[in-house]
């Protein structure tokens, strides 16, 4: 059953008239309650306004949008990069165009559900993604380049940080989609994400799609790529009847670099903090250097919920799914939150 808030969730949250501590969503660094961030973005509203209202190939433009483009492409080692109003609708805008340039597209097992859709082929073992790739190689070496898509952060221990499934695919012959929403801003040197990573692995050609809300706190999604295939999104009709972000939120991207910096290391702190004061580990899955710890236990769920811990278990993608339990750790815990996560869960799996 959902617990239904009257405010936007922080470290604590109050469900039925008793507090919580909160270790769910995806809000990382904690960005949407906290102040300097909120006054940022403030600003930028009263210069842009709450909204807006062409499109992005209007006869009229807002110069902050290829700010915020040049600004991010610049800091993860991209040619280039396009906006869109949600991470969802970038993931749609590039596979999408493949399709419709009539390349065969391939998903890659975990794939998230902003990257499927009707034409493309989901497999479910690397194995037979790897039958798949060879098959259509074999049979048109000439032609399209085959596209795998994929999530750069899956849980299954095959992908970040070593990218070792997809090394083992014919790299030099496919394009790569890689959905980086939940590594941008977190992962990678200094919060860069998965992008450079990826580009070393020397794919014929790579685009990396994410939201900018988990890790930067902006509502809006990005492509990375090279310049050629940038420019053939923007060229699409899809992209040009798409509403763009607001803009106060590029004016804030653009404004917040040092809050960013200060918001990951805190959250690395409390990683750190949580790896080395529970005596579990291994109850849990964890990608290395990403403030998240998944686990399928639902004695272990309930008991957390009653003493009074609130965290991300639901029926995920949808109400078929397998139940998703997660603990996530963000920058607007303090230390003590953690200690008591970390005793509570000591206690409860003695």
């Amino acid at each position: 059953m959902a617990h239904l808030l009257q405010h936007i969730p922080d470290r604590t949250i109050m469900v039925d008239g008793k507090e919580y501590l909160y270790f769910g969503g995806t809000a990382y660094l904690g960005l949407q309650s906290h102040a300097p961030f909120m006054e940022i973005f403030l600003k930028n509203v009263q210069q842009y306004g709450l909204h807006y209202g062409a499109s992005r190939k209007s006869n009229v433009a807002l110069e902050v949008y290829p700010q915020a483009e040049d600004w991010l492409s610049q800091w993860v080692g991209s040619e280039a990069c396009v906006t869109l109003s949600s991470g969802y609708l970038a993931a749609q805008l590039v596979v999408q165009t493949l399709l419709q340039k009539g390349h065969s597209l391939f998903a890659a097992p975990n794939t998230h559900t902003a990257l499927l859709v009707h034409g493309v082929v989901q497999t479910q073992s690397f194995e037979e993604l790897h039958q798949h790739l060879t098959q259509i190689l074999e049979e048109d070496p000439k032609g399209k380049p085959p596209v795998v898509l994929f999530d750069t952060l899956d849980f299954s221990g095959r992908q970040f940080p070593n990218f070792e499934a997809l090394r083992e695919l014919p790299l030099e012959k496919i394009i790569l989609v890689g959905d980086d929403s939940h590594g941008i801003g977190i992962v990678g040197e200094q919060g860069k994400g998965c992008y450079t990573m990826l580009k070393n692995l020397n794919p014929a050609q790579l685009m990396v799609c994410c939201s900018l809300g988990k890790g930067l706190g902006i509502q809006a999604g990005a492509v990375l790529g090279t310049a050629n295939s940038i420019q053939m999104l923007r060229n699409t009709a899809f992209y040009g009847g798409a509403s763009p972000a607001p803009p106060a939120f590029m004016g804030t991207l653009l404004d917040a670099g040092p809050i960013y910096r200060e918001r990951r290391a805190t959250v690395m702190e409390h990683l750190e903090l949580f790896k080395k004061s529970l005596h579990s580990l291994e109850t849990f899955t964890h990608i290395e250097g990403h403030p998240s710890f998944e686990f399928s236990n639902p004695e272990l769920a309930k008991s957390l919920e009653k003493n009074g811990f609130v965290f991300t278990n639901f029926n995920y993608p949808d109400e078929n799914g397998p139940i998703v339990s997660r603990i996530v750790l963000s920058a607007y815990h303090l230390k003590e939150d953690i200690l008591q996560l970390t005793n509570g869960l000591n206690r409860l799996m003695r």
